[in-house]
């Protein structure tokens, strides 16, 4: 076995699923819809920024033709992602891809799959086989597109990607060490997060609900956002339904947005959604033999190959793996002594159901019913709709567990007491409905705090459900301030709010400094003189970041410095607590740090903190930007310093002969972000995306978008199907240009 599996993860999917039932047998392969039945009844129409609004006759044709837009749009990033589920990412870009693959083959992602998909229930069945016909269509329509390694997908293999997803997001769950985590760079995973924000209508100028999402996730690789509309006409047998809104490629529904009636959106949360078991292995004459109640049980073993693509070609390296009936050994302690890893309902919960349940939900009481199967392993819901109705709940699949032990560490797998025992239903979870205060937020931050009075509380929970009770940061500070101060705000107020970038730790901790500047002085007159020009300026700024706001540069350059280099936490660095002398001298060296690097410490902040795309990345570790090529100003600060419009930025290099990149490049934050309101006689929106739609540089589609994040503007949302026809530049099936009917009447 090898010695440990180096996880590294990237930052936020969602599952949404249905547990399948196992009376139902398979369904015939000559079954399955195909591209020649399904390609007649879609018809995708593309609006002014390339975004695709797809229309089935039913389930199927949508899905469909979802899956080809996904490849029309960016077919390598989808691509990528099916090689990360079939766990043959080394194979494709080198050493950096084994610890998933390990992960994959561990917890025999691709064998379970395979066999699971054979006892789908046919609809399930069917919508797979649709979603990834979509796909193939585009590469036969296509032969100029060069797939690096999958010619053909396979229906199976979207069982394969949520689970592979799923697991890379949540295997953090099992509290194993910073070197387990994650297969990207450590810091990324801190970086991500999400702001869900909702007011009713006494605090709206309309008297409707509004909802805010806001998901940081990477820009690059498999976590980035795209935006989608789908609509169904239902079919003979199906009810129709309408969902515009933000999911991952590959997915083969969105994860985020709204119908006609509702909407909601996701923020990260830590359920205990995972636990690690210490098993022994104490019979030396059976190796395989570990120790469970007064007997013992046999482990299974096996080897596999993985395939790293080296500079000199491709090296096969075989890999020993052991498992246990509490699920794969992820780490050796010794010897004898190993840690068995589990996920709740990684293999339980089956993708497409539940969310198609969510989309098509036309109130709370149907949604709820969607989501009581709790087939979502994680992430909290912040949701609005028609009615009026507001409510937050702290989602996850969470294991009921016995309180004697502490699960927090790995338990004792010889216990049969330290078995799960069952989950916890909807009910059960922390949430809020309708609260009297008349607004919800969460942003990454304690589910006991997310309105004014009416929060659950923190005793009427099991202590292992919750692993973010007492996480207070200050994005959320700051959203409970913005919305405290809510008052009969417009839609166009609403979005303007989205764009918040005042700097909630430079207005709580600056005018602190003042008084320690006067210190100083008293006991270092010649460190004051040095330290005053900076901190004036500081303490002359109204505390938001603009694009010409030079302070903003300065205040940034400090606090990373005081909170660490790369993911600048809310902890400060040792050296510096309760030492206001040394935090002030870090101030003089951040800003000697920004002549060094830009010849003045007042650099505008546009100019600085800049967005520019690059294509085919598969890691954020990977991108490169030019400080010479095109880009435009990104306003958003750091979360953990407390601004609303979180961004987070490459940092400046300089390395003679071998990279020179100055300027910092927006690489996380506001993946997706939209606002809407939610009235009886219809759904508006508005929202975009960091980039643009398309993945090929040659697009006008490539980073159009770019410009609203920099103006700080959202565009209007095309929802119904009399908008989206009246705003469509081009219209066509799958293969098939058409000129649809354009309507009278909005």
């Amino acid at each position: 076995m090898h010695a440990t599996l180096r996880i590294f993860l990237c930052a936020l999917c969602v599952l949404c699923a249905e547990a399948f039932p196992a009376f139902i047998t398979a369904a015939e392969p000559d079954a399955l819809p195909t591209a020649g039945e399904l390609a007649p009844h879609v018809t995708i129409h593309r609006d002014e920024f390339g975004l695709a609004h797809v229309i089935g006759d039913d389930d199927e044709a949508t899905i469909f033709g979802y899956g080809y837009v996904q490849a029309e749009d960016y077919f390598w990033q989808v691509e990528d992602v099916y090689i990360l589920a079939l766990g043959r990412y080394s194979e494709v870009h080198g050493p950096q891809g084994i610890n998933s693959d390990l992960l994959n083959r561990a917890f025999e992602i691709v064998p379970r799959s395979q066999r699971d998909f054979a006892a789908l229930d046919r609809k399930s069945q069917r919508l797979y086989a649709a979603f990834v016909a979509g796909i193939n269509h585009f590469l036969a329509m296509h032969p100029e597109v060069k797939p690096r390694m999958i010619e053909r997908f396979e229906p199976w293999h979207v069982l394969a990607y949520f689970r592979q997803v799923a697991l890379e997001l949540s295997f953090r769950f099992t509290g194993l060490s910073d070197e387990f985590l994650p297969r990207r760079n450590p810091q990324i995973w801190a970086a991500t997060g999400s702001n869900g924000w909702v007011v009713n209508g006494a605090r709206s100028a309309s008297g409707h609900p509004l909802l805010m999402a806001s998901p940081h996730m990477p820009w690059f690789g498999f976590t980035q956002l795209m935006e989608s509309h789908l609509q169904s006409k239902g079919g003979v047998d199906g009810a129709p339904w309408n969902f515009i809104g933000a999911g991952f490629y590959g997915s083969p529904t969105p994860a985020m947005g709204h119908n006609d009636r509702l909407g909601w959106t996701l923020v990260t949360n830590r359920p205990d959604i995972a636990d690690l078991w210490r098993v022994k292995f104490s019979d030396p004459q059976q190796p395989l033999a570990y120790e469970y109640g007064n007997d013992y049980r046999q482990a299974e073993e096996w080897t596999e190959t993985i395939r790293v693509r080296k500079s000199t070609g491709l090296e096969d390296r075989r890999h020993l793996f052991r498992k246990t009936h509490h699920g794969p050994i992820v780490q050796r302690e010794d010897d004898r002594t190993m840690l068995a890893a589990r996920i709740s309902g990684l293999f339980e919960a089956v993708p497409m159901r539940q969310a198609l349940g969510m989309m098509r939900a036309k109130n709370q009481a149907e949604f709820r019913t969607a989501l009581a199967p709790m087939q979502m392993l994680f992430m909290n819901i912040v949701y609005a709709d028609a009615d009026g109705n507001s409510w937050f709940l702290y989602n996850g699949r969470i294991p009921r567990r016995n309180p004697r032990f502490d699960w927090s560490q790995p338990v004792d797998g010889a216990d049969p007491a330290a078995e799960w025992l069952g989950v916890h239903e909807l009910e059960e979870l922390p949430q809020v409905s309708n609260p009297g205060a008349g607004f919800l937020q969460n942003c990454n931050s304690t589910p006991f705090q997310v309105t004014d009075g009416g929060n659950p509380q923190p005793q009427d929970f099991p202590k292992y459900m919750v692993g973010d009770g007492e996480v207070r940061n200050r994005r959320s500070l700051r959203s409970l301030e913005l919305l405290r101060g809510v008052n009969k705000i417009t839609f166009a107020d609403w979005q303007r709010l989205a764009f918040d970038t005042e700097v909630y730790w430079a207005r709580q901790e600056l005018p602190k400094y003042a008084a320690e500047l006067e210190k100083l002085k008293a006991a270092d007159p010649k460190a004051a003189e040095q330290v005053r020009p900076y901190l004036e300026h500081l303490l002359a700024w109204d505390g938001r970041i603009t694009a010409d706001s030079t302070a903003a540069t300065l205040c940034t350059a400090w606090y990373e410095l005081l909170y660490g280099p790369s993911y600048p936490g809310e902890t400060m660095r040792a050296q510096f607590v309760d030492k206001p002398e040394k935090q002030l001298a870090a101030l003089v060296r951040a800003a000697e740090g920004l002549v060094d690097f830009h010849g003045d410490w007042k650099v505008p902040y546009g100019e600085l903190y800049r967005s520019q795309r690059t294509s085919r990345v598969a890691d954020l570790t990977d991108a490169r930007f030019v400080d010479g090529g095109p880009s435009l100003p990104c306003i958003g600060g750091h979360g953990p310093m407390g601004v609303a419009l979180t961004q987070y930025y490459s940092p400046s290099i300089d390395i003679p002969l071998v990279i020179s990149q100055r300027k910092r490049y927006g690489m996380a934050g506001v993946s997706y972000l939209a606002a809407w309101e939610f009235a009886p006689e219809g759904v508006r929106g508005a929202s975009l995306v960091p980039f643009g739609v398309s993945g090929d540089p040659r697009s006008p589609h490539y980073f159009d978008q770019s410009k609203l994040l920099a103006e700080q503007r959202l565009k209007t949302e095309r929802f119904t199907e009399a908008q989206v026809l009246r705003h469509a530049v081009r219209s066509y099936r799958p293969g098939e240009e058409v000129t649809p009917a354009m309507p009278k009447t909005e």
